[in-house]
């Protein structure tokens, strides 16, 4: 008779201590995988600010001038984005196409083309317009009277972007109300005439660049308000939709008060942001950055001495 082999299997105790184990193993592991997932996606938003930044210049190459920040046809209406007038230079020239920018009124414009089943840019996400580390970067709005800003402005649905032209430093209003984001549309004041790159109605060249393309930001990234209310690439507001001023600094910024967070350049990403730099470059700016060195570089011709930064 064959003697009968004992089988041991594990005791709870053993069992416990391997699933401990693991739990540690996955603890040290997580921290890394989620560093790695933020490294691609800065690495993917960084080429969206690289694109932009050329393809700015491929319009300038055609059109003598760089886009308007936002381009307003009649005094007192909406106004296209520069991001809207760059389609062509971005491999979107079929978006592009589905646009009459003669339209006076483009939200109108655009809800009509998406009645009728048009192909607008608004309403269909734009990948290289959203940064991937941002929480609201896949979701859309519709704005208007039925959506859920029945107070906003009405251009149907629409994908909001992450990347603001830089207008200057000389904003006469920051303060944490809806002023502070379109009153000085009504004015002279900074978005038809900021001392950076791009305003409402800009006309800016190289030429205009004196102080120098490589320390001048022409655009750089701006976190979407968590209800999507600013920030429409193609058509919208003035300051906070297309370009915000440099006046408040260079902080992360997404708690309230709203407005303050819609009126300056910040990120989703660790430590700082991404800016385009009218040269082409692409350079991600600490959040220590000294305020004044920010000032200057907001300028197109102030004439200010920058340094290392």
């Amino acid at each position: 008779m064959y003697g009968r082999t004992r089988r041991r299997g594990f005791t709870l105790v053993e069992l416990l201590v391997v699933i401990a184990i693991i739990g540690i193993l996955v603890a040290l592991l997580l921290p890394a995988v989620q560093a790695a997932r933020e490294s691609a996606r800065r690495m993917s938003c960084s080429n969206n600010v690289k694109q932009i930044a050329l393809a700015m210049h491929n319009y300038h190459d055609s059109y003598r001038v760089f886009p308007s920040g936002s381009m307003q046809p009649v005094f007192g209406s909406y106004s296209w984005g520069y991001l809207a007038l760059t389609l062509p230079f971005l491999e979107q020239t079929g978006a592009h196409d589905t646009i009459d920018f003669s339209q006076q009124h483009c939200g109108n414009h655009l809800k009509a083309l998406q009645a009728a089943g048009g192909g607008d840019p608004a309403s269909n996400l734009i990948d290289l317009f959203t940064c991937p580390s941002d929480p609201s970067s896949d979701r859309s709005l519709l704005s208007g009277p039925t959506g859920p800003l029945p107070a906003s402005g009405d251009v149907g649905v629409l994908y909001p972007s992450n990347y603001m032209g830089m207008g200057g430093s000389n904003d006469p209003d920051t303060t944490s109300a809806f002023s502070g984001c379109v009153a000085a549309g009504t004015t002279s004041t900074l978005p038809r005439a900021g001392n950076g790159v791009m305003y409402l109605n800009s006309g800016s060249r190289f030429a205009s660049i004196i102080d120098g393309t490589s320390t001048t930001i022409l655009m750089g990234e701006r976190g979407i308000p968590r209800d999507l209310g600013w920030g429409w690439p193609i058509c919208g507001g003035w300051e906070c939709e297309h370009y915000v001023s440099s006046t408040l600094g260079f902080y992360k910024d997404d708690s309230d008060p709203y407005f303050i967070a819609a009126q300056h350049l910040w990120s989703w990403h660790p430590g700082g942001a991404y800016v385009g730099l009218a040269d082409g470059s692409v350079r991600f700016l600490s959040y220590t950055i000294d305020y004044n060195t920010y000032l200057a570089l907001s300028t197109r011709a102030g004439g200010e001495v920058v340094g290392d930064f």
